[in-house]
């Protein structure tokens, strides 16, 4: 039951989790001394220090680097990940996602629904979309679609509605924009919007997705011009230039996806267990590697000089994947923590964002 009201993304059960060991207001039962507080109508608190704290994406911006994490944490480096500083964020949602198509146009998103937008790399943030938005706009929208004469988007209408039947809260896991105009953000009970004005306005995507058993969408990525999306059981959706329909894939997988990566016609798929699946055809057929690793696998990322993506999991696991000699090898962080995200930094090197905050690895 805990497991599928997190929902099944490995990032909003560390998330959750990690919310519940502080006793956030979020997770925690609201009293007279401590009311709750919707986490879309206050800011951010303001730390006064930032270390330690679970951050859960990590990307770069030009030069910068952003992280996003808990109660709407931004922190920004400007020297390659050695010092943070936080930023103002107008609302306490967890962030989970982050994509920067430019050094100065960025999206977060996260729970409550929420979609954030800066303009200027990071350093400030507003809110475009969240939840409440989201199940008057995305319903009205299937609607007038309906009333037109589009009867087969009823299902799509149903799910939405059901979705927010209890409230706002319906997190999105994944975002990802090719170019400052075109986004898109899916996430829990197949939840998928998308935007061609750069987040001013966004409309409902479900019925772009084969999922009619709406399954949670952990992740949406572009590689190589594509763009894919991972989730629950083996499913991995691969979108068709002609139609803009995303077309499901089976792997034989059955277990959740959480991320896919890639580069030119590899794309790498990867999930439970350090469970990855690897495709050298940009998509059309998938077939398991062996990694020997033992966690959940929650972010892989390629590196140019080296030619190899480095993975990272939950349990610590940090290692390099030559995708030409098909092998592994580790390498150390600075410290292991339970990781949520890898990122290249500018000048070599990569960068982690974890439940513990932000470490290095040099790969000397």
């Amino acid at each position: 039951m805990f497991q599928q009201f997190c929902v099944s993304a490995v990032k909003t059960v560390v998330a959750l989790g990690a919310a519940a060991c502080m006793g956030t207001h979020a997770f925690a039962a609201p009293s007279a001394a401590d009311p709750f507080v919707d986490p879309l109508d206050v800011a951010a608190v303001v730390h006064r220090d930032i270390d330690g704290r679970p951050l859960m994406a990590v990307a770069n911006a030009g030069e910068r680097l952003v992280a996003v994490g808990m109660r709407g944490l931004v922190v920004v480096s400007e020297d390659a990940g050695k010092h943070w500083t936080q930023v103002p964020v107008p609302v306490r949602s967890d962030l989970l996602a982050l994509s920067f198509p430019t050094a100065s146009d960025g999206w977060a998103v996260g729970h409550d629904g929420v979609v954030l937008h800066t303009a200027d790399g990071g350093r400030s943030w507003v809110k475009q979309f969240d939840g409440r938005m989201a199940s008057v706009a995305l319903a009205a929208a299937y609607r007038k679609r309906i009333d037109a004469g589009e009867k087969t988007l009823q299902p799509f209408l149903d799910q939405l509605v059901l979705n927010y039947r209890a409230g706002p809260s319906v997190p999105f896991l994944g975002v990802c924009f090719t170019d400052p105009l075109h986004g898109m953000a899916v996430g829990a009970f197949g939840m998928a919007i998308a935007t061609d004005d750069g987040g001013k306005t966004w409309t409902p995507a479900l019925e772009r997705i084969d999922n009619p058993q709406f399954l949670h969408l952990d992740a949406v990525r572009a590689i190589a011009g594509v763009r894919y999306i991972v989730g629950e059981q083996g499913h991995i959706y691969r979108e068709q230039a002609d139609t803009g329909r995303f077309a499901a894939i089976d792997t034989g997988y059955s277990g959740s996806f959480f991320g896919v990566a890639g580069q030119g016609d590899i794309v790498l798929a990867y999930g439970l267990k350090g469970t990855l699946y690897r495709s050298d055809d940009r998509g059309a057929s998938w077939h398991a590697v062996n990694t020997s690793l033992r966690g959940a696998m929650t972010s892989a990322v390629w590196m140019p000089d080296r030619r190899a993506f480095a993975l990272v999991t939950a349990a610590a696991e940090s290692v390099l994947y030559d995708p030409a000699a098909r092998t592994f090898k580790a390498f150390k962080a600075d410290h292991p923590s339970v990781f949520t995200a890898v990122q290249v930094l500018p000048g070599g090197g990569v960068l982690f964002a974890a439940l513990d905050g932000i470490g290095h690895a040099s790969l000397k």
